[in-house]
């Protein structure tokens, strides 16, 4: 079986982030969904899955702290936040709709 080629995990992605990364490169370069012209767009998707994360922590302590205007601009926030994972999930093709709609399968771990 041919090596599928995995674009390099772009500089600006450091630390756990370039670990993200190395995790669904691979994958998503076995389904045809990275390549040289998709590394920036996997690259967002894993910047916006990171402050979704972030931005899910700061939601908490607001509502613990019994903040409700600081919980609701969090959660704006993350509301833009999902929206833009939503849409790169979809044009990777990491949803099942999107690999169905593609014809892309998700390969095994």
């Amino acid at each position: 079986m041919a090596e599928i080629y995995t674009p390099p995990c772009p500089a600006y992605l450091a630390g756990s982030l370039a670990a993200r990364y190395a995790v669904l490169a691979p994958r998503l370069a076995a389904m045809g969904s990275l390549d040289d012209l998709t590394v920036d767009l996997t690259a967002k998707y894993i910047l916006a899955e990171n402050e979704y994360l972030k931005i899910s922590d700061l939601v908490q302590e607001a509502i613990r702290a019994g903040d409700p205007d600081g919980a609701g601009k969090w959660i704006n926030a993350q509301d833009k936040l999902t929206k833009q994972i939503l849409h790169l999930s979809e044009v990777l093709g990491i949803t099942p709709d999107a690999r169905r709609t593609r014809g892309l399968l998700l390969p095994n771990p």
